[in-house]
Order: C-alpha cells, then structure tokens, then sequence
C-alpha cells in the first residue's frame, strides 16, 4: 500500500517535471557603496532541468528582482549539465562535491527507495530526473554554496559503461557471467 502510494506521487512529480521547468531558489537584496551613493540591485538563484537527465542553474542580478529571475533563468537555459542515471532512476555510486566550505554526499541507494535529505539536494536532483538517492550536506548550508557542490558532485559521475571502458574491461551480466562459468 505505502509502496502504491510513493508510485503514485512520484508520477505526479514527473508529471509536472516532465517537460523544461524552472524553480527560483532565493532572490537577495545586494548594495554597493559608490562614490556617489550605495546602489541597491537584486541577485536571484534558479535551477531547472527536464527530469530526463539534464538538469542546470542560473545566477542573475538585476534592478528589479523580476529583472533578476528573468535574467537568472536565461542563464539557467544556456548552463545545462547532463548527468547519466543508473537505471534511469539513481546513481551507480557514492558522490561527494565540495565548494568553499560546504561539502555535500549523494549516496547511492535500492531502487524505489526515493529521495532523502537537504530539501535543495532533492530538488535539484528531481529536476535532473534522479528519483532514488539520500543526501547528506556538511558545513557551510548558503544556498549557492549547496547548489554548486551539488552540481560539482553530479559531474564526477559516470556510468558503468564509461569506467568499463578506462579499464578496457567488458561490461557483462552477472547471470550471463554465471551461464557462462566465468
């Protein structure tokens, strides 16, 4: 029954993730004093994918915080990282990304396990189309410090074809292996 019920959310969830989306994490208020007065401007953080294995964010700062978003989002299109997903749900191992101070673990977990930890960590991981992961984040929690190491972390992974290769192994079944006598 609660297995029924997580199918079903996570279909909604991809359901509205399914096509291009974005989400705008934070919107600060910035100053910088001049020499003729302090100038006030807006900076907007946000992150999109199409929950398909591309996922990206955008850091844009503007007059106006509509400005910002708008200028964030642009920035969110042209920056996209794509991410190869074991069983187009996870991830095949253990990641870890660091940036300054904040150091963030994506955990590889069972299949239909779903998503656990940092609520930005799921998210963002949502958005790049990974639906069976646990997170853990250390130190510095920023919000911009989150989203890079994330990211940072996402770009080390590789899938089993690809380590396969670096080796010059072959990439075999392990019921095939078995047939086999190997």
């Amino acid at each position: 029954m609660i297995r029924i019920r997580r199918l079903l959310v996570l279909a909604r969830i991809f359901e509205t993730h399914s096509k291009r989306g974005e989400c705008t994490i934070k919107v600060d208020r910035v100053q910088k004093v001049e020499r003729g007065g302090t100038t006030v401007r807006y900076r907007a953080l946000v992150i999109g994918g199409n929950g398909n294995g591309a996922a990206g964010f955008g850091i844009g700062k503007a007059l106006s915080p509509n400005e910002a978003i708008i200028k964030a989002c642009k920035h969110c299109k042209r920056n996209v990282f794509y991410v190869n997903r074991y069983l187009n749900t996870g991830l095949s191992y253990d990641l870890a990304g660091r940036h300054n101070s904040c150091r963030v673990h994506l955990r590889a977990v069972r299949p239909d396990s779903g998503l656990h930890g940092h609520p930005l960590i799921c998210e963002i991981l949502m958005y790049a189309g990974i639906t069976d992961c646990s997170s853990k984040s250390h130190g510095n929690r920023n919000p911009y410090n989150v989203v890079y190491a994330t990211f940072k972390a996402l770009m080390t992974h590789e899938s089993l074809e690809d380590i396969a290769m670096k080796r010059g192994k072959k990439l075999l079944n392990l019921q095939r292996a078995r047939r086999l006598g190997l």
